[in-house]
């Protein structure tokens, strides 16, 4: 970090994170004469007297980070605690510092994933290593989460601390009965990005018990249900048979393009545009809000017209318009007892069975992931976005309305059997 007269700068998601490393530096320094040091609410920093080389600490506000010149080193910690839209900024004023005239700025990132949701972060750890950046990622084995020996590969402070160790044990054990603190450990010890498993709709457990059963064939008129996005959102349909088959797509604006759209959702870079390609994401060409008529339209080629269409009440009107006179419509109003009914439904279809999903698996995975529900203090169970503006949910919630049409229509017993002698 010794460049004389440069000024490196260590960012974290607030001042006050940053002064525990700049502490830690003055503790190591604080016998030696050549250094001067100022903490105050103006500035935070160390200097090298006689060169009058230094280190600042600043916030994840991009606003300290623009126009970095004679900085030898930015150091980011923990950038998956930062604000999204500071964290954004700040990383791309960071970013386009390096390679500027008079500059030798390298850039060192310390943190684990979590609690970032998307964004720059894991998307550079998972890009890897390339030119002009080394990635080096300690992540356990999601399989193996229990293992002693994975737990104390990825916390290597482990082999020479035994209190790290046992505490790491402990932690391990209470994981093992409580899902909220499984969500943590797997999330901070393992650095396996995992949600509370209260708070999602579907677990990875059971999602991937759907995706391993084979697929049903189609019998006969599927029910099909859509969720119609405001504004410029997503339109989603999830077409369910009798067999339990399932199948799922979706029309996203054709304005702005892909990239962006990806960009503005905070998304690892590709995620839509193989969505596209795959043919389950169709682009609305030419327009910022997809008709309901083109969805439809879809729908109809995709699986021919359905016996019944599930919707919730929002754009109803233009529903009505697009589809056949006659067509049954299920309206959901959206209540916390219809959402509830649904969303068991669904966790139930996913569990035991007979769900299985052909067509359309990527797109749902996709939605799934970002897919979150709220509990009310009676136990209910209701779907919330994590973001209202970039969550991509639209596809997990219709296949809510689905299921929950599903076992309505019998294609599973909505109560429990009882057996007895006969």
């Amino acid at each position: 970090m010794f460049e004389e007269g440069g000024e490196s700068m260590l960012f974290a998601a607030t001042r006050e994170q940053a002064r525990i490393v700049w502490r830690q530096a003055r503790d190591f320094l604080s016998d030696d004469p050549a250094y001067r040091f100022a903490d105050s609410s103006a500035t935070t920093t160390i200097t090298h007297i006689a060169t009058r080389t230094r280190v600042r600490v600043m916030s994840s506000n991009a606003k300290g980070a623009f126009g970095l010149l004679r900085t030898p080193w930015a150091i980011l910690d923990e950038p998956g605690a930062y604000e999204k839209a500071r964290g954004e900024l700040l990383w791309d004023a960071v970013a386009t510092a390096v390679g500027k005239p008079d500059s030798r700025l390298k850039v060192l990132i310390v943190g684990t994933l979590a609690p970032a949701h998307g964004g720059w972060w894991p998307e550079l750890v998972e890009a890897g290593s390339q030119r002009g950046v080394y990635v080096q990622a300690l992540q356990g084995r999601r399989d193996r989460w229990q293992s002693a020996r994975e737990i104390m590969r990825v916390n290597p402070l482990s082999r020479i601390s035994p209190e790290f160790r046992r505490q790491l044990l402990i932690e391990r054990d209470e994981a093992l009965g409580d899902q909220r603190k499984k969500a943590r450990f797997l999330s901070y010890r393992l650095n396996l990005p995992t949600a509370d498993e209260s708070t999602v709709l579907l677990t990875v457990d059971d999602w991937q018990r759907v995706l391993a059963r084979p697929v049903a064939p189609r019998q006969g008129r599927p029910i099909v249900a859509v969720d119609l996005g405001a504004s410029r959102a997503w339109s989603a349909a999830v077409a369910v048979w009798e067999s339990g088959r399932c199948e799922a797509l979706a029309i996203c604006p054709g304005i702005p393009e892909v990239f962006e759209q990806e960009k503005r959702d905070r998304v690892p870079r590709g995620t839509y545009a193989r969505l596209v390609e795959s043919g389950e994401l169709l682009l609305c060409t030419g327009k910022r809000v997809p008709p309901v008529e083109d969805l439809w339209r879809a729908i109809v080629e995709a699986w021919g017209v359905p016996v019944k269409v599930v919707c919730d009440r929002l754009r109803i009107g233009e529903l009505r318009d697009a589809v056949p006179a006659g067509l049954a419509l299920d309206l959901r109003k959206g209540l916390w007892s219809e959402a509830n009914e649904d969303i068991g439904f669904l966790r139930r279809v996913a569990l035991d069975g007979p769900l299985t999903v052909a067509e359309g698996r990527d797109l749902l995975t996709t939605s799934l992931a970002v897919a979150l529900v709220v509990n009310d203090a009676h136990g209910n169970t209701k779907m919330r976005k994590a973001d209202p503006n970039r969550s991509r949910d639209d596809v997990a919630a219709a296949l809510v309305l689905a299921a929950g049409a599903f076992v309505r229509a019998g294609g599973q017993r909505a109560g429990p059997v009882y057996l007895g002698a006969i």
